[in-house]
């Protein structure tokens, strides 16, 4: 066996494997636009940029279908992970808001107004004796010239007020969200977004993605040509 022959089989091998994948990879991308002279195409556009709309397309639908399907959505927004965030926002939202003054958020004015007309119908209706004697704006006097403070945890129980959003958060997570996201037609903003690419971002794009396999790929080559090379002198080194 002649050594530095079958090195140089090898090795011409290997390179010429190496770079038949190398050039393979590159000629799905280029030329981002097709060669030509006059009308005539010299070289065609590379296969992804050609195909970029139907690849676009069906990025949307992978991910409508698997990512954000609405089972998924509903699994995301309604995992424990979620609810006890939701669970944090509550107490402390719930909380700062029960310990203010009911005028923080209405004026007294107003209070003191429906109140009135509130207990004035009520005296109408159930105490009518005393209708002629008590009316809607002394009542309201008498309230805008109270001077205690009325805070809404007074009123509200902190822990039914929590229960029942909770609740309702929950259900709206659950039934809602999911139907929310298909309406917003996921897989048609993805299919723009990606269409929108130019050829050069969506190539670095997924050599971002694929770097590692894209160099496995031309590895592989260059083992599979250093193997061809090897079986080549091999049989000419027979004949």
């Amino acid at each position: 066996m002649n050594i530095a022959l079958f090195g140089v089989s090898v090795g011409v091998g290997a390179i010429i494997g190496y770079v038949t994948n190398y050039v393979a990879i590159k000629l799905l991308f280029r030329p981002y636009k097709p060669l030509k002279i006059g009308n005539i195409t010299v070289f065609p556009q590379g296969v992804i940029p050609r195909e970029k709309e139907a690849l676009a397309r069906k990025v949307g639908e992978v991910v409508r279908d698997y990512i954000l399907s609405e089972e998924e959505i509903k699994k995301i927004v309604t995992s424990d992970e979620v609810k006890e965030e939701i669970e944090k926002f509550l107490d402390e939202k719930i909380r700062n808001l029960l310990d203010k003054d009911i005028t923080e958020y209405v004026s007294k004015e107003e209070i003191a107004d429906k109140l009135s007309s509130i207990i004035s119908k009520v005296v109408e209706e159930k105490f009518s004796m005393f209708a002629s004697l008590v009316n809607k704006d002394m009542i309201k006097n008498l309230l805008l010239n109270l001077q205690m403070p009325l805070k809404l945890n007074e009123l509200l129980p902190e822990e039914k007020i929590k229960e029942v959003l909770k609740n309702e958060i929950f259900d709206f997570l659950e039934k809602e969200v999911p139907k929310i996201f298909l309406k917003a037609h996921i897989d048609k903003i993805v299919e723009e977004k990606v269409a929108s690419f130019d050829e050069k971002r969506l190539e670095d794009m997924l050599f971002s993605l694929m770097d590692k396999h894209f160099g496995f790929i031309n590895f592989a080559g260059a083992v599979l040509g250093a193997i061809i090379g090897a079986v080549q002198y091999l049989i000419v080194s027979k004949l």
